[in-house]
């Protein structure tokens, strides 16, 4: 297939793609209708496909922020996790119980502190190119993904994604406890926190039941928190989960990196707006563990378009179980 042909075909796809209803929720791992964005999804061939979403204007987690940004890029990035979700059971066959392990991932949203705030629901479309699959057995093991979304029809950036599938019973044998103890779920830490919760403005939140973070410390030019395992969350929780998700530790991590960027150059949430981020997972962060979120801004400095990089480590039990790079650029786009 010549370039050229494979561009109209992804273009006709997108402009194919129908924002009408939700996709079937548990093809999206999710239990409440509430937390499905994805719209449609259609396989272009064997190494693409296209995805639909519609953002709603109004959400208690996604759209709960004091920044300027138009459209939370972490809501992009769950878009993006969907659409990745769904393909691999709709588009590559995985049965249901298939475990879903993510590796890495990052995202790129040079775009995204110039849209203008939506009067309603915005559409969103991602196209997906795959690459380096491991098949093992007829069934998909592993993939890559490289993900261009654009927002109103106005592109925005990308996402990439590295994840590994394994079959239910294999998952079963990784998460099983030497002492042959059951594994907890979310379901166990439902109860409420406040003692010790940032105050959410600081963390650029108006709510405070959507902050992730408590008792922040400030070391030199290091904050450290630990995170709150808020089981009881709708949307960062939407089903049990027995390991704290990769989406939870990006919520905690984008709080700590704006914490950090107060304490290194005083300006406070409200002033930045995340507009990247790399991430990279190690081992599972478990929930009966404390796990504390560390800041670093030893060699952090804004540049001249007042955008800095801050990596953020999250520690459990001794170890590294994910690190993570945030970018924060000053300011947002105007007129909103």
């Amino acid at each position: 297939m010549t370039v050229m042909a494979e561009t109209d075909r992804v273009g006709a796809a997108l402009r194919a793609l129908t924002f009408e209803h939700t996709v079937a929720k548990g093809l999206v791992h999710r239990r409440a209708l509430s937390e499905v964005f994805l719209t449609d999804s259609r396989a272009v061939d064997d190494d693409h496909f296209v995805a639909g979403a519609q953002l709603p204007p109004s959400h208690a987690y996604y759209t709960d922020h004091t920044t300027r940004t138009a459209v939370d890029p972490l809501f992009l990035l769950e878009c993006c996790r969907q659409a990745e979700t769904h393909a691999v059971h709709a588009h590559f066959g995985a049965p249901d119980g298939t475990k879903f392990v993510l590796q890495q991932w990052s995202m790129d949203l040079p775009g995204l502190t110039e849209l203008e705030r939506a009067h309603g629901p915005a559409e969103v479309t991602i196209a997906v190119t795959t690459h380096d699959a491991q098949w093992v057995g007829g069934s998909l093991r592993g993939l890559r993904y490289r993900m261009a979304i654009a927002v109103s029809g106005r592109p925005v950036g990308e996402v990439t994604m590295r994840v590994k599938y394994v079959a239910d019973g294999v998952y079963g044998m990784l998460r099983g406890r030497r002492d042959g103890a059951s594994t907890p779920t979310s379901e166990s830490y439902r109860r409420t926190v406040t003692e010790g919760r940032v105050t959410p403005g600081r963390v650029g939140r108006e709510r405070p039941e959507n902050v992730v973070l408590l008792d922040p410390v400030t070391e030199g030019r290091q904050v450290r928190a630990r995170l709150l395992v808020a089981g009881g969350h709708p949307s960062l929780f939407d089903h049990a989960q027995d390991h704290v998700p990769g989406m939870v530790l990006m919520e905690a991590g984008r709080q700590t990196a704006l914490l950090t960027a107060e304490e290194l150059f005083g300006a406070p949430a409200a002033a930045w707006s995340l507009t990247g981020l790399e991430a990279s997972f190690n081992a599972y962060a478990e929930l009966d563990e404390p796990l504390t979120v560390v800041g670093d801004g030893q060699e952090q400095a804004a540049d001249a378009a007042g955008t800095v990089s801050v990596p953020v480590t999250f520690e459990q039990g001794g170890r590294s179980v994910a690190r993570a790079a945030f970018r924060l650029e000053r300011g947002g786009s105007a007129g909103r």
